[in-house]
């Protein structure tokens, strides 16, 4: 009888316990180090903690850490707000190149693959972002950190942890659904459980067979 009764609750559990997706949550990620990278003779190579400027031999960089990002990525968006206007250099040259530093170096002057222009909206203004679509470089990039090299024959200024006007460049990174467990799912698993042990010990045990001399 609790044998017949244990397998009716497991199969009614396992019936209900197909597992649900979560799809995850668009995550925002803030750098770990943004700033300009100056890239004439004598100049001082890197700006670490002031605006993410970009003009002619002044490269923008931003930093983020990969870490954040635990699933398969669908959809990866670098954001820019202004933090000087006017902006004047509407076209804007996006880099990519993952990095084991998460800190502004030498190295990330000239770095990266280009990975297309970013277009900046005529009107945009202070606390407005304009976006660029950088989902295949961070779907593709195992890198501890993904950075970004911006360049422009004009000159733009844009926002940074230090300057900003509400908040910095920043990832936006969307991952795909989960598969995880329902609760009834655990619990068929450790009905299931207690179900082997029952049948176990309510088996009666087998007996030799007597041979005839």
């Amino acid at each position: 009888m609790k044998v017949s009764i244990a397998r009716a609750a497991f199969a009614a559990l396992v019936c209900g316990s197909a597992s649900i997706s979560h799809a995850a949550l668009p995550l925002t990620i803030n750098p770990t180090s943004d700033g300009s990278l100056y890239t004439c003779s004598g100049c001082n190579v890197v700006s670490d903690g002031a605006y993410v400027l970009a003009s002619g031999y002044i490269q923008g960089a931003v930093k983020f850490s990969s870490a954040p990002i635990t699933g398969p990525v669908t959809q990866a968006v670098l954001t820019l707000n202004p933090y000087g206007l006017p902006l004047w250099g509407t076209n804007v040259d996006v880099y990519g190149y993952g990095t084991t530093i998460g800190q502004l170096d030498v190295t990330d002057a000239n770095a990266g693959t280009f990975l297309g222009t970013l277009v900046l909206p005529s009107n945009l203004g202070y606390g407005q972002d304009a976006f660029f679509d950088v989902t295949a470089f961070v779907a593709n990039t195992t890198a501890p950190f993904l950075a970004f090299n911006l360049r422009t024959t004009g000159t733009d200024v844009f926002s940074s942890m230090e300057y900003n006007y509400g908040h910095p460049s920043q990832l936006l990174v969307t991952t795909a659904a989960v598969p995880e467990p329902t609760q009834a799912a655990l619990l068929a698993a450790g009905l299931f459980a207690v179900y082997g042990l029952s049948r176990r010990r309510l088996t009666p045990p087998r007996t030799p067979r007597q041979t005839a001399p």
